[in-house]
């Protein structure tokens, strides 16, 4: 029972209307927080991996990972609260609701593609690791090549200042070819300290970003996986928008809450009567405007006769 409950916290609604549901109501607040607990795990691992990677630093990992996990759980806990029916009267426009509860399960799949991701590298790991070596070969490679072309043409340039300074006919300025040589050796060292510090920056990278956009356009089969997660995290709002109306759970909801907004407003209209009474020493009431207060949806009708402009202005003159 225990767990039970537990389950049914998860589940974002009130457990205590849940315990007094039938078995297959209270089974399928049971799946949804089951669900929940694993959307909170597939949240913790794709913000671990995805910090420790961007990081470097296991523990960031772990303590960012809870903390996003956590965040990320509470906004699905709160979009899935919302697509409860609610136990109000309101004014139905079936293509708004529609639209509406659209727009919240295309959020919750856009998180659960954002969560996926970081998983899908684990999965393919082996696959991906291959291609991120490939990947850092053709980059320092190219780095390589055009640190070289740029460096082999200054000092290529400098070569040929030292040939015509020495196919001068008069005497050879010694200084100025030793000024030629040193630039030479300096930079070939400034070319040989750039590739070898673009090696060492590209060995530490693990080019997380870049693997996933690998990953995505190379390996398609990675959107099944993608596509698990996403119906993972809709599943829960499925199982919610299917419990019917007239269910234990939505009368006993519908009653309490009913009940609470009720009793607040009684108490909202004594107490604004009760200030106006004492500020003004008159007896004011709180004028409601509808008919079903304070849900507000059914205006009352203005049953006031008005007369035309002619009754006016007979009354004034044949009075």
């Amino acid at each position: 029972m225990f767990i039970n409950r537990f389950f049914w916290k998860l589940s974002g609604d009130d457990y205590n209307i849940i315990n007094k549901c039938s078995k297959p109501t209270r089974n399928r607040f049971t799946a949804i927080g089951c669900l929940v607990a694993v959307i909170f795990i597939l949240c913790f691992i794709s913000s671990y991996f995805a910090f420790t990677k961007l990081f470097q630093n296991n523990y960031i990992g772990v303590t960012v990972g809870l903390f996003f996990g956590w965040m990320i759980t509470n906004i699905y806990l709160l979009l899935l609260y919302t697509l409860s029916k609610t136990s109000y009267p309101f004014d139905v426009h079936k293509s708004d609701r529609h639209f509406s509860i659209i727009i919240r399960l295309v959020f919750i799949a856009f998180i659960a593609v954002v969560v996926s991701k970081p998983i899908e590298s684990i999965v393919f790991s082996n696959i991906l690791n291959v291609e991120i070596e490939d990947f850092k070969k053709d980059k320092l490679n190219t780095y390589t090549l055009l640190t070289e072309q740029f460096f082999n043409e200054e000092i290529s340039n400098l070569n040929d200042n030292i040939i015509k300074e020495r196919a001068l006919d008069k005497s050879i300025d010694v200084n100025q070819i030793k000024v030629y040589q040193s630039l030479i050796l300096s930079k070939e060292k400034e070319r040989d300290a750039l590739i070898n510090s673009m090696k060492k920056l590209v060995d530490k990278s693990d080019y997380y970003i870049q693997g996933v956009s690998i990953l995505n356009s190379k390996y398609p089969v990675c959107w099944s996986i993608t596509l698990v997660v996403v119906l993972i995290f809709l599943y829960p709002a499925n199982i919610k928008v299917f419990i019917k109306d007239d269910t234990i759970f939505y009368k006993t909801k519908y009653y309490i809450e009913n009940k609470l907004v009720k009793y607040e407003y009684e108490l909202f209209k004594e107490k604004y009567n009760q200030i106006l009474r004492n500020k003004f020493d008159k007896d004011f009431h709180f004028s409601e405007s509808y008919t079903n207060p304070p849900f507000n949806t059914i205006r009352k009708k203005d049953d006031r006769k008005v007369l035309k402009e002619s009754d006016l202005l007979d009354s004034i003159y044949n009075a």
